[in-house]
């Protein structure tokens, strides 16, 4: 009877475990999507900074 609740305990710290390293895992992927999404937003905003003003030189002759 001993045994089996060692192995039921065992059990749960290992899933306990992976649990928290796969948690660890999801955050980093969800911190990497977002560094990812700002860099590509940041590349947008540029370019229609440099859009607008291009459109001011033209406009301007």
């Amino acid at each position: 009877m001993n045994t089996q609740s060692d192995i039921k305990l065992t059990d749960q710290l290992e899933r306990d475990l992976i649990e928290h390293e796969l948690g660890k895992q999801s955050l980093g992927f969800v911190q990497d999507a977002k560094r990812a999404i700002a860099a590509v937003q940041e590349v947008i905003a540029r370019l229609q900074s440099q859009a607008r003003k291009a459109k001011v030189v033209y406009a301007n002759g």
